[in-house]
């Protein structure tokens, strides 16, 4: 059964599409059979970080001009690359039965994969947000900043409030240490299962390492870059720590007909639609939208300040959720 798994965050910048590349190819050498999907529509660049350059991408398969398996880079890294689209107005066009074949002809191919990885964009837009609904994996990325935690958090909130009822995991970015990363994901455990009473499962953390800038300047993964770096090795603990988790049954048709859906979504001309916290969808003005988001945050970043707060005065510092290890 092929684990769909998608990476994210709450905002841009922690190291995600790395993740995804050398946790990839960390689960491959560890003879797993893997695919990396750039579904960050707006920043596509995985194929950047691996210094190829598709010809083809999702779009040609959307639009019919190619299938799934032509446009599939297959790497010396054993991790096959589906590359991402913007989006073109040709899109919207598309009819029932296109999707419908395309969404067949995307299940078949990933059949016998064990692993797929989709990088998806940054932040809570509509269209990401409808896209992890149906993924039944999702991975968050935190760094140790203010705007990361509270943005994190918010994106968490989000899918509660719309009935998300997958895995949720997290994986500690950027950070100096493994205590540092195990404090950093106890600021999001405790506030989670407090207030929105879901368990967020921690991955690992990824170190703060100057090899891991040299290896995108390579264009080559840091796993293979530096294998005996300390960002390799933190990288091929979260691949066994993926290993080791049970599989979370797919509705892949679910899945693959809301992947086409945000890619038709992106070639439309962009039209804010009001996005709400409440499950509804009411017809509101692009400013009024915006306040709303930027309320929501606002109340969820005094929130979050109030929990750490009041865990710096009750928990010795450093201690770890009993289960959890580096």
């Amino acid at each position: 059964m092929t684990r769909f798994i998608a990476v994210t965050s709450g905002k841009g910048g922690i190291g995600k599409s790395n993740f995804v590349l050398n946790v990839a190819v960390s689960l491959a050498a560890m003879d797993s059979k893997v695919l990396i999907l750039d579904a960050d529509l707006g920043l596509a660049n995985l194929d950047v970080l691996l210094g190829v350059r598709p010809h083809r991408t999702l779009e040609d398969v959307v639009l019919g001009r190619a299938s799934l398996n032509d446009i599939i880079i297959r790497t010396e890294y054993r991790v096959g690359l589906i590359p991402g689209s913007s989006g073109t107005q040709d899109m919207a066009d598309l009819g029932r039965e296109q999707i419908g074949n395309l969404v067949a002809a995307v299940k078949d191919a990933t059949e016998q994969t064990d692993f797929l990885l989709i990088d998806t964009s940054s932040g809570i837009s509509t269209g990401v947000v409808s896209f992890l609904m149906a993924v039944p994996e999702v991975v968050v990325g935190v760094s140790d900043e203010p705007t990361s935690l509270t943005d994190a958090y918010a994106l968490i909130k989000v899918l509660k409030r719309n009935g998300y009822e997958g895995r949720i995991s997290m994986f500690a970015s950027q950070v100096k240490n493994s205590t540092s990363g195990h404090a950093l994901y106890k600021k999001i455990s405790s506030a989670t299962q407090r207030f929105l009473d879901i368990q967020v499962e921690f991955l690992g953390s990824v170190y703060a390492d100057e090899k891991l800038p040299k290896a995108v300047t390579d264009q080559v993964p840091a796993v293979v870059r530096y294998p005996t770096s300390d960002i390799a090795r933190c990288y091929r603990v979260v691949a066994l720590t993926l290993l080791g988790q049970k599989s979370v049954g797919a509705d892949a048709e679910k899945l693959w007909s809301r992947l086409v859906s945000m890619i038709m979504k992106e070639g439309r001309p962009r039209v804010m639609r009001a996005v709400s916290f409440n499950g509804e969808a009411p017809a509101k003005s692009m400013e009024k939208t915006f306040q709303d988001i930027l309320d929501e945050q606002r109340k969820t970043r005094i929130l979050l300040e109030r929990v750490l707060s009041a865990l710096e005065h009750t928990a010795p510092e450093g201690r770890v959720r009993k289960g959890y290890s580096a």
